[in-house]
């Protein structure tokens, strides 16, 4: 055989044993899934515990637990133990009564002072969660109610005007508790924001969403939102800070009712403009719940949220991507059996993720309201007081497990996190979303 066709011969095995390598190499890439051990070898500063999953869940007013722990350690420790990396919680002057049931301590003033005196709120602030959703109400805005009575006007200071002395209050609470948040865990790796409960239920304090409501209030409500969102940023502004992050979130919850009766102001059509937060919760039964198919509530909940979206400026020094959020969502099973609560859970949140929202959040780890006649447990769980695990928190737990296989292999491949489009894309072909 000739020189030439001896080279010929040699050049081509190379060639093909090449070509296998790297076919097997693409190959074993693809069909891989590695460890997060395996994972970290390829950039150490890529943390898949610390990304958004966009689903979870909440506690707030349990009216059960199973354990020795505070109920508020108890349900984080479930939220954990489900798969979570985000807990949305109260801080608030009922910390002791309602809310949690925590030890009264006279010395907690604040919400600073309740961030770190009080054991149950410091041992979750500390937890290995990433985001935290909390209605922050200050202690400087309190007046106690009689015992066994609540009144929500207890807990703002607007009802017919916000006085100069409380909005003074209010900002120098809130500007302490937000630095306090941004240096006790700088370098953490936490965002933290801050909100209230369904913002329409302050505005119409009477719970009558037909009245008209009143200017005074108006004008006090949108003070004591601009109040709050500039202790925030001043607060960001002039505490040294690195990887940790701060924002304000004003909740709504009548927002139907402005779609369609413009004149009829809520807080989505008449303070959201005004005071142009950070982000919004969407309190989303409205858009949900009234609904019998899939089709009317996936049309009707995108709506709602175009319409939110449209009341917001643009805003600097803000991650890219959509301002409004679903903060709530449930179906209570003294309405829904076990299966139609889990489906109708998984269309709200196909809903969400095809529109782009950045949290879709379920009411709740343990149900908090109880029929007042019967003693019956309403149903807003993802655990019942058995403790029995609902379809619906196999759905969040299922969605965690592939999230995070697809988050190592995608890392593995490209040595970096997806991005937002990228990874929602992904999961709504999740076999937890498509039962």
């Amino acid at each position: 055989m000739s020189i030439p066709m001896k080279r010929f011969l040699s050049n081509f095995i190379f060639l093909c044993l090449s070509i296998g390598v790297l076919q097997s190499c693409k190959q074993s890439k693809v069909d891989e899934t590695p460890d997060l051990a395996q994972v970290k070898t390829y950039n150490k500063s890529v943390n898949i515990k610390s990304f958004n999953q966009i689903i979870g869940t909440q506690t707030v007013g349990s009216k059960y637990k199973f354990t020795d722990e505070s109920m508020l350690v108890e349900t984080a420790l479930k939220i954990k133990e489900m798969g979570s990396n985000l807990l949305k919680f109260s801080m608030h002057p009922r910390y002791c009564t309602e809310n949690y049931g925590l030890p009264k301590n006279e010395a907690i003033t604040s919400l600073t002072k309740l961030a770190s005196l009080e054991p149950s709120v410091k041992r979750v602030l500390d937890m290995d969660f990433t985001y935290y959703h909390i209605w922050a109400y200050g202690f400087s805005q309190y007046t106690p109610e009689p015992e066994g009575v609540k009144d929500d006007t207890s807990q703002i200071k607007f009802i017919d005007g916000f006085d100069k002395k409380y909005e003074d209050a209010l900002y120098d609470e809130m500007y302490e508790f937000a630095t306090y948040l941004l240096e006790t865990y700088n370098n953490s790796g936490k965002v933290f924001y801050l909100g209230n409960w369904e913002g329409d239920w302050h505005l119409r304090y009477h719970y009558d969403r037909d009245k008209p409501v009143e200017p005074k209030t108006l004008e006090g409500m949108i003070k004591w939102a601009k109040v709050r969102q500039k202790a925030i940023d001043d607060a960001k502004k002039d505490t040294k800070h690195r990887n940790v992050q701060l924002y304000h979130y004003i909740e709504v919850n009548l927002v139907r009712i402005a779609m369609k009766n413009p004149e009829h102001k809520v807080v989505t059509n008449s303070i959201l403009s005004k005071v142009n937060p950070d982000y919004v919760s969407y309190s989303a039964y409205d858009a949900t719940n009234p609904y019998k198919t899939q089709d009317q509530l996936n049309t009707n909940l995108k709506k709602s949220l175009n319409f939110l979206e449209s009341q917001l400026s643009p805003k600097p020094n803000l991650p890219e991507g959509k301002r409004v959020w679903i903060g709530e969502y449930g179906n209570p099973s003294a309405r829904f059996d076990d299966k139609t609560q889990n489906l109708r859970s998984i269309w709200t949140i196909k809903a969400g993720l095809e529109w782009g929202t950045p949290f879709i959040l379920y009411w709740e780890m343990y149900n908090n309201e109880i029929k007042p006649k019967t003693g019956k447990q309403v149903g807003y769980w993802l655990i019942t007081d058995k403790g029995k695990k609902q379809p619906i928190w196999h759905t969040h737990h299922q969605f965690y497990k592939e999230t995070n296989r697809y988050l190592r292999k995608y890392v593995s491949l490209n040595n970096a996190m997806p991005d937002y489009d990228t990874y929602r894309a992904a999961a709504l072909k999740f076999k937890s979303l498509n039962p």
